[in-house]
C-alpha cells in the first residue's frame, strides 16, 4: 500500500452515524415549508453535499430562494427541533488514537456547516484530533476539490501522499478531482456497487478496517 502523510474524513457516514437524524430534518423541513417530503433513500443518497444542493438536486423545480428557505429550515431542526440521537461509529474515537500516535495528520472534510461541525466535534471531544477542517459552506460544495485543495496547501502535503476517506461517490470524486486518493467505507450512505469502481483501495467495512490497514 502506498505510504500516506494525510488522512482527510468526510464525517457523516464515516465518522458518525448520523443519518436518520439528517433524514429526520430534511424530512421535518418539508413538511414545515408545506412541500411534500423527501424518500428516506432519497436523502441518503444525497448526504455529503451541502444542505443547499441537497434541496436543490431533491427539488430542482424550486426557485434558489425557496430552497434556501428550506435549508435555512434544516438547521433550525437540526439545532433544535429535532432530537434523534447520534453516534461515532464503532471504534472511531479509539482508531483516531492510534491513528495520530501512529504519526499521520488528519482533517476533515464535510458538506457540514462551519457552525455543525464545530458543534459536533465540542460534543464529542474530537477538536484536537484534527489539523484542519473544511466544510460545504466555505466554498463550492463536494464532488469540486476546493475543500482538499485548501487541505492540501494548509498542510503542505502533497496530492500524492493523502487520501480521501468517505462514504460516497461524492466524497471520491472529490479526491480523484484533486489529484489524492480515495478510499470508500462500505457502512455509510453508498453502496458497495456504488463505491467499488472508484475507491482506489479495497473498501473498508469498519473503521477498525482502516485502522489496521493504515497502521
Amino acid at each position: 500500500m502506498k505510504s500516506y502523510r494525510l488522512l482527510v474524513f468526510d464525517w457523516d457516514g464515516t465518522l458518525m452515524d448520523s443519518r436518520d437524524r439528517i433524514v429526520n430534518c430534511f424530512i421535518g423541513s418539508a413538511r414545515e415549508c408545506h412541500i411534500v417530503p423527501p424518500e428516506p433513500d432519497q436523502v441518503a443518497q444525497l448526504i455529503g453535499l451541502s444542505i443547499f444542493e441537497s434541496f436543490s438536486r431533491l427539488y430542482p423545480q424550486n426557485s434558489p430562494e425557496f430552497n434556501m428557505r428550506l435549508a435555512s429550515c434544516y438547521g433550525e431542526h437540526w439545532r433544535v427541533k429535532d432530537k434523534t440521537p447520534m453516534v461515532l461509529f464503532d471504534d472511531v474515537r479509539e482508531g483516531l488514537d492510534r491513528l495520530g500516535q501512529s504519526g499521520y495528520l488528519m482533517s476533515v472534510a464535510t458538506g457540514k456547516s462551519k457552525n455543525g461541525l464545530q458543534r459536533v466535534l465540542r460534543e464529542t471531544g474530537l477538536a484536537e484530533r484534527f489539523v484542519y477542517t473544511r466544510c460545504g459552506n466555505q466554498g463550492p460544495p463536494k464532488p469540486h476539490p476546493e475543500m482538499l485543495w485548501k487541505t492540501l496547501a494548509y498542510t503542505g502535503v502533497a496530492s500524492h501522499e493523502a487520501v480521501m476517506i468517505g462514504d460516497t461517490t461524492f466524497d471520491l470524486e472529490m479526491a480523484s478531482s484533486a489529484g489524492m486518493d480515495g478510499w470508500g467505507v462500505t457502512y455509510g450512505s453508498h453502496s458497495r456497487k456504488q463505491l467499488e469502481h472508484i475507491s482506489i483501495l479495497k473498501l473498508a467495512n469498519s473503521f477498525s478496517e482502516i485502522v489496521e490497514t493504515l497502521c
